[in-house]
Formats: structure tokens, C-alpha cells, sequence
């Protein structure tokens, strides 16, 4: 009975993030109103705040997912014989792309100004966290296995990571018509150069 209640939460909360993502799409972020994402879903308001809290944290929710595909998906192609460049490009790459299929152009153009300042950036600051410990953990796997110097602070290297990959996808998600092969040769370019200053001499 409480795996059924389970299941039954776990579809009702992606029918409301469903409805939300229908109406942001349609109307945008700022104009959407938790009545109508409610309206939308076919629940109440005040069950749209139990099951998410607010629009922000739906919006959260949806970004999220994404990015843990990518992460799950990455960490299942990670093995002794990779290299950092090219994982750490896989990583941002999967991401990407599952971003990019996530949300619109129209939409990203809208959240932009507010993904790095403000409430919105500190409603995101715990998923870019989890982002920055996904990448400490790829790190670390290359340290352990002797490519990285042991004297790379992996916090730091995983922070830049992060911060400049979120920089690059919005300049990418905002263009009129994203050049996905052009951002793919940036990043590899960048990562080439961050991870240079990791590799053992």
C-alpha cells in the first residue's frame, strides 16, 4: 500500500511539473501564477504548494532532471581508460544537451538575467552544489588513478567547471539559432586548458 501511495505522489507531483513546464512555455516564468499551473495539473493551489513549495522550486524541478541524466549517464561511461578532457566534455555535452530539450529558447532568454543573481540563483544554489560534487567525483577518479596531481584542490577545479560551463550554456540557449558544434569546440578548448594545469608532468 505505501509503494501505490508512493507511485501515486511521485504522478501527481510530475503532473503538476508537466503542467507548470505547458504554461511557461506558453505564457513564460513570470506570468505563470501557481492558480493556473493548479488549473492546468487539475489540483488545488494549495496542493501545488504542498507537493513543490512554489513556481521556483518547479522550475528547479525540471532542471534538475535533466542534469541527472546526463550525470548518471556520464558516470556509466566513466572507466579506466578514459581521459579527463574527453569526460569532462561528455559531462557539459550531456548536459547541454538535455537542457536544450528541456525548455525553449524563448524561455532561457527569460530566466537568463535571473539564473545567477537573485532569488532565482539562490533557489539553484543547492542543484549547482550537487552539480560540483558530480564533478569532484569524475575529478577524483582521474586522481586516483594517477593523471590528475594530488595537489589539485578538487573543489576549486569543480566550482570553475560548473560556473563556467552554466556561463557558456546560456550564452548557447539564448542565441537565435544555437551553434551546438561551435560551443562543443569552445568547451573543449576551455577544458583542454583547465585540465592541462591538472595533468601529472
Amino acid at each position: 500500500m505505501t509503494g501505490l501511495r508512493e507511485r501515486q505522489k511521485g504522478q501527481r507531483r510530475q503532473l503538476i511539473a508537466d503542467a507548470a513546464l505547458e504554461l511557461f512555455k506558453a505564457h513564460g516564468f513570470v506570468a505563470t501564477t501557481l492558480e493556473q499551473i493548479a488549473n492546468q495539473a487539475g489540483v488545488s493551489a494549495p496542493t501545488v504548494v504542498n507537493y513543490f513549495g512554489g513556481k521556483q522550486e518547479i522550475l528547479l524541478a525540471l532542471l534538475k532532471e535533466p542534469d541527472e541524466q546526463a550525470m548518471r549517464e556520464a558516470r556509466s561511461r566513466l572507466d579506466e581508460n578514459s581521459d579527463p578532457v574527453d569526460a569532462l566534455c561528455e559531462l557539459e555535452g550531456l548536459m547541454t544537451t538535455y537542457q536544450l530539450r528541456a525548455m525553449p529558447a524563448s524561455l532561457w532568454r527569460e530566466l537568463a538575467p535571473f539564473l545567477f543573481t537573485g532569488e532565482l540563483s539562490e533557489t539553484f544554489h543547492p542543484w549547482n552544489l550537487a552539480v560540483v560534487e558530480e564533478t569532484k567525483a569524475l575529478l577524483l577518479h582521474f586522481q586516483e588513478q594517477g593523471v590528475l596531481r594530488e595537489s589539485i584542490d578538487l573543489e576549486v577545479a569543480a566550482t570553475v567547471f560548473n560556473q563556467y560551463a552554466n556561463m557558456a550554456f546560456i550564452r548557447l540557449a539564448t542565441e537565435a539559432t544555437p551553434d551546438r558544434e561551435a560551443h562543443a569546440r569552445h568547451m573543449r578548448s576551455v577544458l583542454s586548458l583547465m585540465c592541462h594545469g591538472m595533468l601529472k608532468g
